[in-house]
């Protein structure tokens, strides 16, 4: 019995292990052929498989979170991950989005641009240069190259909360408002 459960519990180490290396090992450029392999090797859920404009869906685990993982192909190569933690309050949203932006950091280094951890005297100069603060305060950057790290927070529509860790996404909206 003992051994039984020393296997369960390792298997569930080695899958969070793997898990918080999805950043790291799907990266925009690769065969998007791999994706579906890796993701079932990380135990996902299939949602949707190229669904005629490149893009996957899969459900998983990220940091030991229930996530939304979509993809998006083009020519057969992956240009955008995007890895989605869902929240019903805005407090626990930041708590979680912060706990990543550490990961992230840990990983990729210091980012461009932190909003959330943006100072009053940035707030106003961008507040009076026109900036959407709303953006800015709620967006974590850690470069301008699409293969960078941006990590977002939202509300839905259905009144739920976003974090998003994207990569290969374009940062236009960004650059525009900084």
């Amino acid at each position: 019995m003992k051994i039984i459960v020393f296997f369960l519990l390792s298997s569930l180490i080695v899958e969070t292990i793997y898990a918080d290396q999805r950043l790291s090992d799907i990266r925009p450029g690769i065969p998007c052929d791999e994706i579906l392999e890796t993701e079932k090797r990380l135990g996902s859920v299939e949602l949707a498989v190229n669904d005629g404009e490149g893009i996957s869906n899969y459900i998983g685990i990220q940091e030991g979170q229930k996530v939304t993982i979509v993809y998006r192909c083009d020519k057969g190569r992956l240009i955008e991950q995007k890895i989605i933690f869902a929240s019903t309050s805005r407090d626990e949203a930041y708590r979680l989005a912060n706990e990543q932006k550490t990961k992230l950091t840990e990983r990729f280094g210091d980012p461009i641009h932190d909003g959330l951890e943006l100072s009053i005297w940035k707030k106003f100069y961008f507040g009076f240069v026109g900036a959407d603060l709303d953006y800015l305060t709620s967006v974590v950057v850690w470069g301008r190259e699409k293969e960078d790290a941006m990590l977002l927070i939202q509300e839905t529509e259905t009144n739920l909360w976003e974090v998003s860790i994207s990569q290969g996404s374009t940062k236009l909206e960004y650059i525009l408002n900084n």
